[in-house]
C-alpha cells in the first residue's frame, strides 16, 4: 500500500495517507484516511482512494489550463 501508513485500531485497521491532498481533491471526495476490518479490504480502499486522487489531480490540472 504505497503512499499509506496502516495502523491496527481495535478490531480493524486505519490507514492514513502519507502525502498531502489539494483542497480540490478534498472537495471532490478524496480522503486522507480509510478504515477497514481486514488487510484485503484495506488494500482495496487504499487503491481506490489512490486512483481517485490521481484522477482528481488530472481534472484539477486540466481545469487550470482553461
Amino acid at each position: 500500500m504505497s503512499g499509506w501508513r496502516p495502523e491496527r485500531v481495535g478490531d480493524g485497521i486505519v490507514a492514513r495517507r502519507i502525502g498531502w491532498l489539494s483542497a480540490y481533491q478534498f472537495l471532490n471526495g478524496c480522503l486522507d484516511q480509510v478504515q477497514a476490518q481486514d488487510e484485503g479490504e484495506l488494500w482495496l480502499l487504499c487503491d481506490a482512494q489512490t486512483r481517485l486522487s490521481e484522477r482528481i489531480a488530472l481534472a484539477e490540472s486540466t481545469r487550470r489550463r482553461t
